[in-house]
């Protein structure tokens, strides 16, 4: 059972979910209108804007160990500061762009910012284990949040300001991060053991691979979904969030039983395969569509699932990892997490191109559906030792 919350673990959450929450919600605010609005910048092919979605991801990938470091070094909140500066500097390139090469490189610029990991390492540094879940779900939530939020505004504001305006505005939300971070009090730091475990590697490798799997399957959903909602279904882009919103609203009301749940009865290491199945079976079914209310339902039953794993798998990785170089460690994991929107931006946009959005959300959902198995077998050391 979760122990009570103290004041300074809720206002590292708080403060870090916002930091996250800003730069998300730009990221967020492109997703449903990149594809379509892009078409109209010289240079473009759904492979190229499939690239310049997910390139943000392998520069995430790359700085993600050297940036938690870094943070081991020199302090998670300078390390902070310096990521959200290239975040800002990015957008501004891609806010100027004129050609589809000039925002793939405003977008890699803009992954330059690999602040993920230093971020759930400040969050871990500054939460007891018992309460870490509970953090990352208030860090979670602030996601979800910015993503509603997103939804919401995406369309009006692409009709308003366009591409480049949007981009305009993930750099003044950069700047807005920046602003919290600074607002970061000294807080006290949470010791605890490090945990001595011959299993360890059966248990991190499948945790980075599943978040790197978890992550292209959210990239391309973007690549896929809003023009198969237009050409599909003439469901055009002024509507579209009226299912993002809905499905996701429903999905944050739904996760935090079963967070309370799992956490009670020690069952993260279970919930694993499951979720990745329920992943599985929501893309297989998008690919059949049948109409907009099925959309729905599927579109419901996948974010109830990625956010589950959102908020569960890093609070594992972060007991794993112990007090020692954590920043490193959670760096680590959050390469493959953003590797994985690298993979899910160019191989999306390349399956897209060549075979359509039945074969590519159908390849998705296999996937997923396999990687279910494999985590029953190899996470099973993990989940014995936790019954222990």
């Amino acid at each position: 059972m979760s122990g009570q919350l103290k004041p300074f673990e809720l206002r590292a959450g708080i403060t870090l979910a916002g930091v996250i929450a800003f730069r998300m919600f730009g990221l967020f605010m492109i997703l449903p209108v990149f594809m379509i609005l892009a078409a109209d910048i010289p240079g473009f092919t759904p492979a190229r804007a499939g690239l310049a979605l997910g390139i943000y991801g392998l520069t995430q990938a790359i700085l993600q160990q050297p940036f938690g470091k870094l943070s081991d070094r020199f302090g998670r909140k300078p390390v902070m500061l310096g990521g959200l500066l290239l975040f800002v500097l990015g957008g501004v390139v891609a806010a100027m762009a004129d050609t589809m090469g000039m925002l793939i490189v405003g977008r890699a610029i803009q992954g330059g910012g690999a602040i993920a990991g230093v971020a759930l390492a400040f969050a871990a540094d500054h939460t007891s284990s018992k309460n870490r879940s509970i953090i990352m779900a208030i860090i979670g939530m602030g996601i979800g949040a910015s993503f509603l939020l997103s939804m919401m505004v995406s369309v009006p504001m692409a009709t308003l300001v366009g591409l480049n305006g949007l981009f305009w505005i993930t750099a003044v939300l950069g700047v807005m991060g920046m602003v919290l971070v600074l607002s970061l009090p000294k807080m006290p730091e949470i010791e605890e053991e490090v945990l001595q475990d011959t299993g360890q590697s059966t248990t991190v490798w499948p945790l980075a691979l599943s978040v790197f799997l978890l992550h292209t399957l959210m990239t391309l959903l973007f690549v896929v979904i809003p023009g198969m909602l237009v050409k599909h279904f003439n469901f055009e882009l002024v509507y579209h969030w009226r299912l993002y919103v809905p499905s996701m609203l429903g999905s944050a009301l739904l996760v935090f039983p079963l967070l309370r749940r799992i956490s009670a009865r020690h069952q993260e290491y279970q919930a694993l395969p499951l979720a990745f199945l329920v992943l599985g079976g929501s893309l297989g079914l998008m690919s059949v569509g049948w109409s907009v209310l099925a959309m729905l339902v599927f579109l419901l039953g996948f974010f109830l699932a990625f956010n589950l794993l959102e908020a569960t798998m890093p609070a594992m990785v972060s007991q794993l990892a112990g007090t020692a170089d954590r920043g490193r460690k959670m760096g680590l994991y959050t390469t493959f997490q953003f590797l994985g929107a690298f993979a899910g931006g160019v191989g999306g946009g390349w399956l897209l191109g060549v075979s359509g959005e039945v074969v590519t959300l159908s390849v998705a959902g296999s996937l997923s559906a396999l990687w279910a198995v494999a985590t029953l077998v190899w996470l099973r050391p993990a989940q014995n030792r936790q019954r222990a």
